[in-house]
């Protein structure tokens, strides 16, 4: 029975809590065909309040909504009253008393609890700087889950900004609730995996090792260069490109949490192995998940499971 209020990170899920939003992800996979429409959340709203530039996480939480049969609140910085100098605390609860669930990306580390404690509406962590991305994590999960048939005993590469990208963070403390997974991390020098992050199951390798490891799949990320000085920006350069992927196994799946810059070249786009856009349709099923066990609804997923 799923009893959390919010879904702040991927520190407080069990392995239970994530088997049950993957089993019911793939339920709701059944019914989010283009045109479907269920009435589980019908009459409800959910508001998303990103208070960072999004594409992916907050179109497919729109998306999310309106399949399972309610209503969505876009909240933007540009043209609100945060430009007359609101606080972001005292703007969430202004949305607050017009939805009953709320989605929130913030550039700061670390806040998402602070505003769960203000707010008596769930709260969904839908990124937070550097720190986490835990709804990314599990749509991860749930495309690894598809791929490669398991959530253990794998071999996986993280590379390119492992210090700031959070879906890496994220990600890599899922997959230690399940068993045997080996990580190795291949970073420009400076941009390595935190120690809090990192342990005696992580290794930092070489570009030329990752072949010798034949992993089962490789999660890419961008340089994360709107967290970094602008001395920094642009001194870091790294790329996944066809040539690189003629040497890796038919079985090594690419991953990548989009937006791409220059990190993995166009030209391994028709590679059955890059699989980036399975990721961001699979992030529709299993925020629909989220959100209806959020809002009290494990009654009905139960129903439509059957």
């Amino acid at each position: 029975m799923w009893e959390r209020k919010d879904f702040l990170d991927v520190d407080s899920l069990s392995k239970e809590d994530i088997e049950m939003i993957l089993d019911y992800s793939e339920v709701l996979e059944t019914h989010s065909g283009r045109g479907s429409k269920l009435d589980i959340c019908r009459g409800e709203i959910l508001v998303t309040a990103f208070f960072e530039p999004s594409t992916r996480t907050e179109k497919s939480f729109e998306a999310a909504m309106y399949v399972l049969g309610g209503d969505v609140l876009l909240h933007h910085e540009a043209g609100s009253s945060r430009d007359k100098g609101e606080s972001k605390l005292d703007t969430l609860r202004t949305l607050e008393q017009y939805s009953d669930i709320i989605a929130i990306r913030e550039p700061e580390a670390g806040m998402m609890q602070r505003y769960a404690d203000e707010l008596d509406i769930p709260v969904i962590n839908a990124g937070d700087g550097h720190n986490q991305h835990p709804t990314q994590a599990i749509l991860d999960l749930f495309t690894i889950k598809k791929e490669i048939g398991c959530l253990d005993d794998l071999k996986v590469i993280f590379f390119g900004d492992l210090k700031y990208g959070r879906t890496v963070h994220s990600l890599i403390k899922a997959l230690r609730l399940f068993g045997r997974n080996q990580f190795f991390g291949v970073a420009p020098r400076g941009l390595e995996l935190p120690q809090s992050f990192a342990g005696n199951d992580y290794e930092e390798i070489d570009m030329e090792d990752v072949i010798k490891i034949k992993p089962d799949f490789i999660y890419a990320t961008r340089i994360q260069k709107e967290r970094m000085s602008l001395d920094d920006r642009d001194k870091y350069s790294y790329e996944i490109n066809a040539a690189f992927l003629c040497k890796l196994p038919k079985h090594t799946k690419i991953m990548h949490p989009l937006p791409r810059v220059n990190e993995i070249n166009i030209e391994v786009d028709k590679d059955p192995r890059f699989i980036p856009f399975k990721q961001v349709r699979n992030g529709l099923h299993t925020r629909m998940a989220l959100i209806a066990l959020l809002l009290n609804h494990e009654d009905e997923l139960q129903k439509i499971s059957k």
